[in-house]
C-alpha cells in the first residue's frame, strides 16, 4: 500500500506559543484507512491483531490464523501510530471489559456516549481529541508507552 501526500498531514506549529491549540500540537497525522493490515498494541504491550476494516467511528480487528477472533473497537481508544503499530491508550483488560464489540459495528449514539465516558476516565484524559481525530490518527516516531517508561 503506498501513501500519498494527501494521506499524511503535517501540521506546522505557530510562532505564537501563547495561542497553541491541540490542533497545532498534534503534528503529522495519517488517514485511518491507511492503517488496514497494521497491528494494534494495548498500553500494556498486548498484540490485539490486525486492522481489517475502518468505519466512521470504529476499527475492526482480526487475530488468529485458523479460528479468527473478530471484533470492533472505538477509535477514541487509540493514541498514536508509530509507522508499524497503532498504540492504544488502554490496557487489554480495560479494552475487553468495556470497549469490545462483536462482528457488527455498533450503531446509533453508543459511540458518543462511550466517548464522553472515556474522556473522563484516567486513560481517556491522556488522549488528544482535536477536530478530525475520527478521520486521522497522529503519527509519533519512536512511540514510548507506559512499559517503556518504567
Amino acid at each position: 500500500m503506498s501513501v500519498s501526500s494527501s494521506d499524511v498531514n503535517v501540521n506546522s506549529n505557530s510562532n505564537n506559543t501563547d495561542n497553541i491549540t491541540n490542533e497545532s500540537r498534534t503534528g503529522p497525522t495519517i488517514l485511518w484507512s491507511m492503517l488496514q493490515g497494521k497491528s494494534v498494541i494495548t498500553s500494556d504491550g498486548k498484540d490485539l491483531g490486525e486492522i481489517k476494516d475502518v468505519s466512521d467511528n470504529y476499527i475492526r480487528l482480526e487475530k488468529g490464523t485458523i479460528k479468527k477472533d473478530k471484533f470492533w473497537i472505538p477509535k477514541y481508544t487509540a493514541d498514536a501510530y508509530d509507522g508499524k503499530h497503532l498504540w492504544l491508550l488502554i490496557n487489554e483488560e480495560e479494552l475487553h471489559s468495556k470497549h469490545v464489540y462483536g462482528d457488527e459495528s455498533p450503531k446509533g449514539d453508543e459511540y458518543t456516549k462511550g466517548l464522553e465516558s472515556f474522556k473522563s476516565s484516567t486513560s481517556g484524559q491522556q488522549g488528544e481529541y482535536n477536530s478530525g481525530f475520527e478521520e486521522r490518527i497522529r503519527i509519533i516516531e519512536n512511540y514510548k508507552n507506559i512499559r517503556d517508561l518504567e
